[in-house]
């Protein structure tokens, strides 16, 4: 993950909320030893913690140049790696890009209840995201679209989202935050921005707008909100139960607190109810590939012909064969997949002649079935 700060970005500006924050660790500290209070968070640290979250007073110029710097570089260095399809290029996008300090910081602020810092955390989250799609349709505009030729996997393994990746956004949003707050584990960041990445959904947005994709720009962009709106969650949760709220204001404050979790929780409800059904489509279109596949050599019978691949995407099946002679009417196959599967099934077969004689041009046809 991308670093923006360091020590002049500690401390924070005084104001009605830090100093209402000041009123409560006051009173915190008059508590009797618990568990909970043993655990908290000192003053002391939690502020060097806000002062890298929130770089404010005379940091606050120099931060947003190096953020701005560092998140468009990150995302042509993004998109460009999702279109050469190349997977150690995209990582190191990851690592560079700084959005998840803006992340953690509205995630912070929302456990604080701190309104006008989650409004100024929530903006430039927001600005981030906007110019880093608005960065990568450019760069994509001047890749020649030759250069590009079939889309490749970088960019379609971020335009259908499932369940299983809120399930990771989840577990990534509660690490990034007890790395942030407990500094022992803090070199597990650049794992946490590894595993759970905001700026490459955001590069396929950009590339698919270009091309022409708007169906998978969609896709990356619901990606892209499961991400975020999962590390708020997760790391907010975790900013209040390991002491870095204090807990005279979790007290004080619980009705706003508890209506804070209770949004973001019905947002991230929201949009799992699409990613729940692709699961279950996933899921479903790899055991029909398995039946198909059966289906489809019971259908070749003895004739000479090799599957060199089969895909299935919901009611469609598309085989791809190879062999020295013509294969079966598909009519007859998708009577087969049909019986099998149980619901209508249109099939394609592409058939590539092997010839015997090495010299002889390949020939072969498509045929799209019913």
């Amino acid at each position: 993950m991308g670093h923006t700060g360091n020590d002049e970005g500690l401390g924070l500006e005084r104001d009605e909320e830090t100093a209402d924050l000041a009123r409560d660790e006051r009173r915190e500290t008059r508590r009797s030893g618990s568990w909970w209070h043993r655990r908290r968070v000192k003053p002391e640290d939690r502020e060097q913690i806000l002062g890298r979250l929130f770089f404010e007073a005379e940091s606050r110029k120099p931060y947003w140049y190096r953020f701005a710097l560092l998140q468009g570089l990150a995302s042509v260095i993004a998109v460009l790696g999702v279109l050469s399809n190349s997977p150690a290029i995209v990582i190191g996008a990851m690592l560079l890009a700084p959005l998840m300090t803006p992340v953690l910081a509205l995630a912070a602020a929302l456990a604080m209840a701190w309104p006008r810092r989650a409004a100024k955390a929530g903006l430039m989250v927001v600005a981030a995201t906007a110019g880093s799609v608005l960065v990568a349709w450019l760069v994509a505009v001047v890749i020649p679209s030759a250069q590009v030729g079939e889309l490749p996997a970088e960019l379609l393994s971020r335009t259908h989202p499932s369940l299983l990746d809120l399930l990771v956004a989840l577990a990534a949003g509660v690490a990034g935050g007890y790395s942030l707050v407990r500094e022992e584990v803090g070199s597990s960041l650049p794992g946490v921005a590894v595993a759970v990445a905001l700026v490459p959904p955001l590069a396929v947005v950009g590339a698919s707008l270009h091309l022409g994709e708007g169906d998978l720009a969609l896709g990356a962009a619901l990606l892209y909100l499961v991400n975020l709106t999962a590390i708020v969650l997760a790391s907010g949760v975790v900013f209040l139960v390991t002491g870095f709220i204090p807990a005279v204001r979790i007290t004080r404050l619980s009705g706003r607190v508890a209506s804070t979790i209770a949004l973001v929780v019905v947002l991230v409800g929201v949009l799992a109810v699409p990613l729940t059904r692709g699961l279950q489509d996933a899921i479903r279109d790899d055991r029909a590939e398995t039946a198909a596949l059966d289906e489809v050599e019971a259908w070749l019978g003895e004739q000479q012909l090799e599957v060199v691949s089969l895909v299935v995407k919901g009611d469609s099946i598309t085989v791809d064969l190879i062999g020295e002679g013509p294969p079966p009417p598909t009519s007859d196959l998708s009577s087969r997949l049909e019986a099998r599967l149980g619901r209508p099934m249109s099939a394609t077969v592409r058939w590539v002649e092997r010839h015997v004689d090495s010299n002889a041009p390949p020939s072969g046809f498509i045929d799209p079935g019913r």
